[in-house]
């Protein structure tokens, strides 16, 4: 069977969550929210969370899976084509972090030999995760809460020296229509929930999950929030230039040390995590792929990750221009299936745990 438990939730929330948005996302939500980054991704976080909370709730009532849920309240073929627009989904928002982690590679760690030679070993860690399913982001999640609470923390520390809180102020900097357009264009970076609704039937609820869950998500979220001031603190009004921002953050501090740069071997740490994260939108898309065809997962994750591969060539000098269309032009398909979706499986037919 496979199963996740919810202590590896939590760990996933706490560690492999907020790494996904310490690359382009603090450059991008400066450019529209100006020194007001942290109220849109606040706002972000606080809806997130919410939908968290119902997932959980639906946890808490029924033990089924979103697949049988769906299927007794539908029908089987309509689950299936569920999970056919789920897969699609996962598969188009995995493409994006993909193409992030590529520069990040080039850029930071002097990657000498071509782009697709460098990150192409990533696809075969993708296709060996996938095929194992819910149960290997568990694992992952064991991995990584280590490692990415010591990377953070150092890099952090090496960070706050430098940093001027100041360039916060004054709230209310840029006026609210750019807030809200801010977190709007950031939908993106937010499909946690989506990930924890096909965790539905896979894990067993406990005593308490669901505090357990939220407060794990609440910590994640806090650990975004104090990057995005401190990063805002480091950089003020040359934020906007900062992409790669977990890389940039501590090297004020850090170049001036008899030792050189130390911090990259925290950088090189929160980026092992990062490649667990990568891996679980292509799990979540071979799992809905597996559910509509009724197959294994082996033939899936192999097929998938071609095609991920086949698109990083492709788009290997697009990444501007697939940012712009995912940020400002698709923006509401993010919040439909990250958002309103899984907070509607709460209106599913379902047996009432006894």
């Amino acid at each position: 069977m496979d199963r996740i438990k919810v202590r590896q939730i939590c760990f996933y929330f706490i560690a492999m969550m907020p790494v996904a948005k310490l690359l382009v996302y603090p450059a991008t939500l400066t450019y529209n929210s100006g020194n007001d980054l942290i109220a849109s991704a606040l706002i972000n976080c606080i809806t997130e969370g919410a939908i968290v909370a119902l997932v959980m709730l639906l946890a808490k009532k029924t033990g089924k899976s979103l697949f049988q849920l769906t299927e007794g309240t539908f029908g089987k073929i309509a689950a299936k084509i569920i999970y056919a627009l789920f897969a699609l989904f996962f598969f188009a928002s995995s493409l994006l972090p993909m193409l992030e982690q590529k520069n990040f590679v080039l850029r930071v760690m002097y990657e000498n030999v071509p782009s697709i030679i460098s990150f192409a070993p990533f696809f075969f860690v993708c296709f060996f995760a996938a095929s194992k399913g819910f149960k290997s982001i568990g694992r992952m999640a064991d991995i990584a809460l280590p490692i990415f609470v010591i990377g953070y923390a150092v890099l952090m520390l090496l960070a706050l020296p430098e940093t001027d809180f100041s360039a916060l102020l004054p709230l209310r900097g840029v006026p609210l229509k750019d807030v809200l357009k801010g977190s709007l264009f950031s939908t993106n970076w937010y499909t946690e929930a989506a990930f924890l609704l096909f965790f539905l039937g896979h894990f067993e609820y406990e005593k308490h999950a669901s505090v357990k869950v939220l407060c794990s998500y609440a910590a994640g979220s806090l650990a975004v929030l104090f990057f995005l001031a401190v990063f805002y603190g480091v950089f003020s009004s040359i934020a906007i230039r900062q992409n790669n921002a977990v890389a940039q953050i501590s090297k004020y501090t850090a170049s001036f040390t008899s030792l050189g740069r130390m911090d990259y071997l925290f950088i090189f740490a929160i980026a092992l995590v990062m490649i667990f994260r990568l891996c679980v939108p292509v799990q979540m898309c071979v799992h809905c792929v597996c559910k509509t065809l009724g197959c294994k997962p082996l033939i899936p994750s192999a097929v998938i990750n071609v095609l991920l591969l086949a698109l990083t060539i492709f788009f290997n000098y697009s990444f501007l221009e697939l940012q712009t269309l995912f940020t400002q032009k698709l923006w509401f398909i993010f919040a439909l299936f990250a958002y309103l979706l899984p907070a509607a499986a709460l209106l599913l037919k379902r047996r009432e745990r006894t």
